[in-house]
């Protein structure tokens, strides 16, 4: 459906670095990155509205790169809603229609259509400033999928709602591509949405393409220090790698090489990546799940309406970093207090390395 052929573009002191993406037809794909990376502009660039300064894109096996925007026949909507604030939810909607020549009961027809499938036919005579952010989201959703776009993009939609709205935004989105088969390309900086409306993620820094795979490929296998970080985990500790496939860590001594596939060869110097669910507290039993067992100190304990963050040290600096619901903290066999002493183990599922002397 989409396909980014080096893409590259220059906005003052900006730049796109020769973006290669496709996209599948119905797949529901998510840009993630941190603000400033890259992802609006990238958007607007597939959009028509910055035209690159090398590179090709292709829309539908068409060549668009010097097409028009309104000619892209694509869906945008931005956080921001841009709603006309002097038109009701009807005319907003009607909006696109009528400028394609559309009107009487065609018109009529489509915008109540979309409006019911969205939910939204109960406050079509409200104008945007009598609604709250989901409606809002909603009635920016309707104005673009009434006009049957090849392709929806998305820019960061859920930023501007609360918590309650997000959820429920979520999974419209997902019944949106559901049931219309829509192709999708989303961006945002927030895992949790990228993890639950993704088929593919691409991961992005810079203005560049890092990564790309489904959210369990990149889970289990980071391609970079940074990647790693933008899928959360906090836990990275140095290693070295010695001929004849020697694995030491620094503060852990030497461990089984074997946990680690693929090898690092050619790399001297590496992180071992550890999830914070992959940090556990064996009760004694069955220890050959664990590449490393050993006694640490609880350093630091933060508790949050709905989770427990705790920090571990070990005497020769080793830190590690987990988190527990409520609910797992209190059923814990020991107190959650730093200074107590308690026995961690790290199971040989879900580590990954990344090599450590790189920048991305």
């Amino acid at each position: 459906m989409l396909r980014l052929q080096d893409i590259s573009l220059k906005l003052g002191r900006f730049r796109l670095r020769r973006v290669n993406l496709n996209v599948r037809a119905g797949e529901y794909r998510v840009l993630l990155g941190p603000t400033g990376t890259g992802k609006t502009v990238l958007i607007e660039t597939i959009a028509g509205l910055h035209r690159p300064d090398d590179g090709r894109i292709f829309l539908d096996g068409r060549d668009v790169t010097t097409v028009a925007p309104e000619a892209r026949h694509l869906g945008v909507v931005y956080q921001d809603y841009a709603l006309f604030p002097h038109l009701n939810v009807f005319n907003n909607i009607a909006f696109g229609l009528r400028l394609q020549g559309d009107h009487g009961r065609r018109l009529r027809d489509a915008v109540h259509e979309i409006s019911a499938f969205l939910d939204v036919g109960h406050i079509l005579d409200r104008t945007p400033t009598h609604l709250s952010g989901g409606e809002r989201q909603r009635v920016a959703l309707a104005r673009v999928l009434v006009l049957k776009p090849l392709m929806l993009l998305l820019d960061e939609p859920l930023s501007a709602v609360d918590r309650l709205t997000r959820d429920r935004l979520q999974k419209e989105l997902k019944r949106i591509h559901n049931e219309l088969g829509l192709t999708i390309l989303h961006i945002t900086h927030d895992l949790n949405e990228a993890f639950l409306l993704a088929d593919r993620l691409t991961m992005m820094k810079d203005g560049a393409v890092l990564q790309e795979g489904t959210p369990e490929e990149i889970s289990k296998h980071p391609a970079s220090r940074f990647v790693a970080q933008l899928l959360g985990i906090e836990n990275f500790l140095p290693a070295r790698v010695e001929e004849g496939k020697r694995l030491f860590l620094e503060g852990l001594g030497a461990v089984d090489p074997h946990i680690l596939s693929p090898w690092p060869s050619g790399h001297g110097k590496i992180f071992i990546t550890i999830p914070g669910w992959a940090v556990e507290f064996p009760d004694g039993g069955e220890t050959g799940q664990y590449w490393w067992r050993g006694t640490m100190k609880i350093v630091t304990v933060v508790r949050t309406s709905t989770s427990v963050e705790v920090r571990l040290g070990s005497e020769k600096n080793t830190s590690l970093r987990t988190a527990f619901s409520r609910r797992e903290a209190a059923q814990l066999p020991f107190e959650l207090v730093p200074g107590n002493s308690i026995e961690v183990g790290l199971p040989k599922k879900g580590i990954h390395w990344v090599a450590r002397d790189e920048t991305a």
